[in-house]
């Protein structure tokens, strides 16, 4: 796996008070994991995409569900053994709310994971209860590690035609306003498929070992097919915040066609191998201006998935 090194982090710093972030690593994996919490209620919906998705309380935010809120999100690498992320964030509430057992008092943690064992062969190392608790610990207003950072510690592109011809990626976000409304992405980027930019180039991922060529991942099947090692399992996971006071229904398609406009960046897009899902949250304190819609939100919230994307490669 080609690509940045283990220091390639930033802080990405955005306007919007509304929910915390927080990351945490184990360095020795390398691993790790991203958590989002809501300190007030908030209503979320998810899209899933990919063929082999691995998440954890996804049913508190169908639409059937008469609860429709969550506490807090995460995102793990160590595939399903990273489940247990959630746990560690549900202990820290249980502190937080001093054991109460009202039925409001009981925490919704709905998260997913991607695969990240590539480069190393013993998965007891892994994202546990312990660092999904001292994420939500971390967790602050504003800003967050974007890169090689959280769930994206260990994560790659390009896979498609081997793991030799993939590059590391990370985690990114964006963050904008529209209409009075802010709007907050966060991506871990471990997609089978390349990165392209708005132009259609292919800016991370199938980049030839020997020549450095960056290969369409079409032309590099027929070129490649007698000798290339199969794709991996990868996942792209996305949490789309936004503060405009939406309903069940409306939450749900904006989730829809912001994972669709992924679509356009990341190619090929929800493959049987990637888990590929997107989380929307709406914190609900600002309405939408006469004359908006989710259509209107959806469009601009695309493009800000899109830059996540974009960011989590840079």
């Amino acid at each position: 796996m080609q690509g940045m090194g283990r220091s390639a982090t930033r802080t990405f710093r955005f306007d919007f008070q509304d929910f915390l972030v927080g990351t945490a690593e184990y360095p020795a994996g390398p691993t790790g994991c991203t958590v989002l919490r809501f300190p007030r209620d908030a209503a979320g919906a998810i899209d899933v995409r990919g063929g082999a998705a691995a998440v954890r309380e996804s049913t508190a935010l169908e639409a059937d569900n008469s609860f429709g809120l969550l506490d807090a999100l995460f995102f793990a690498g160590g595939s399903t053994y990273g489940l247990d992320v959630g746990s560690g964030v549900m202990r820290e509430l249980l502190g937080l709310r001093r054991g109460r057992t009202g039925f409001a008092d009981i925490p919704a943690v709905p998260g997913a994971v991607v695969y990240d064992f590539e480069g190393r062969d013993d998965a007891r190392v892994h994202p546990d209860a312990e660092l999904g608790a001292r994420a939500f610990r971390e967790a602050r207003t504003g800003e967050v590690l974007v890169g090689r950072a959280g769930a994206g510690a260990n994560v790659s592109v390009g896979s498609f035609l081997g793991a030799d011809y993939a590059e590391r990626s990370g985690q990114g976000a964006a963050f904008g306003r529209v209409a009075g409304l802010r709007i907050f992405a966060l991506s871990v980027v471990n997609a089978v498929g390349n990165v392209l930019d708005r132009s259609g180039r292919i800016v991370a991922g199938s980049r030839d070992p020997r020549t450095g060529e960056r290969l369409a991942v079409t032309d590099g099947l027929l070129r490649l097919a007698p000798q290339r090692r199969g794709p991996r399992r990868h996942t792209t996971l996305t949490a789309l915040v936004t503060d405009a006071e939406l309903n069940h229904a409306e939450l749900q398609r904006l989730a829809v066609m912001a994972h669709s406009a992924l679509g356009r960046v990341i190619e090929p897009f929800a493959t049987p191998l990637d888990g590929d899902s997107l989380f929307a949250v709406s914190t609900g304190t600002v309405q939408l201006r006469r004359g908006w819609s989710v259509a209107e939100l959806g469009a601009f919230a695309g493009q800000l998935v899109q830059d996540a994307v974009l960011e989590a490669v840079r």
